[in-house]
């Protein structure tokens, strides 16, 4: 409801009320004062019901939001037990959906470039890894069509992850 519906209403029943009380009526007055304050009331009460609903429809609409923090969680959640799944697959899925993501971490983390200096990589990957871990980590050592081998599994996946997290 608009303000200026709530002004017109109010003073319509002020002018009601005026226009009774000329009548010389002084026993009506106390009714007819009664009749206001409960027509403010009213008016005063069904705009906070209608702001409430407003809000609750905001609110809602906030929680309908398609990239929303719940709806962010939600995906995250999804996407990491999809690539926790993976860890316990074959070989061709460890390396074409979690060796990708490994190595671009640990190359985030460790500052050395691929691309840029290979043995220095591959150098501090052993390191931080130890031999067993780093040739699950080594964007190089990737074989996509080896689906007979077993993949490390989510041990291994963890393992790498606290290493990566450590740095």
């Amino acid at each position: 409801m608009k303000r200026m519906t709530i002004v017109i209403g109010a003073a319509l029943l002020i002018g009601a009320v005026e226009l009774l009380a000329l009548g010389n009526q002084r026993e009506l007055l106390p009714i007819l004062t009664g009749i206001v304050v409960f027509g403010a009331l009213a008016l005063l009460l069904r705009s906070v019901i209608e702001r409430a609903r407003r809000q609750m429809r905001a609110d809602i609409e906030d929680h309908e939001i398609e990239n929303g923090p719940a709806e962010m969680l939600s995906r995250w959640h999804a996407r990491a037990q999809m690539l926790a799944s993976r860890a316990d697959g074959t070989r061709a899925d460890w390396d074409r959906y979690l060796r990708p993501l490994l190595a671009k971490e640990f190359e985030l983390s460790s500052g050395h470039r691929m691309t840029k200096n290979r043995k220095a990589t591959e150098v501090a990957g052993r390191l931080q890894f130890g031999p067993e871990l780093w040739r699950w980590v080594d964007p190089a050592n990737s074989s996509t069509r080896d689906h007979t081998t077993r993949a490390p599994g989510r041990a291994a996946l963890d393992e790498i992850l606290r290493r990566l997290q450590d740095m």
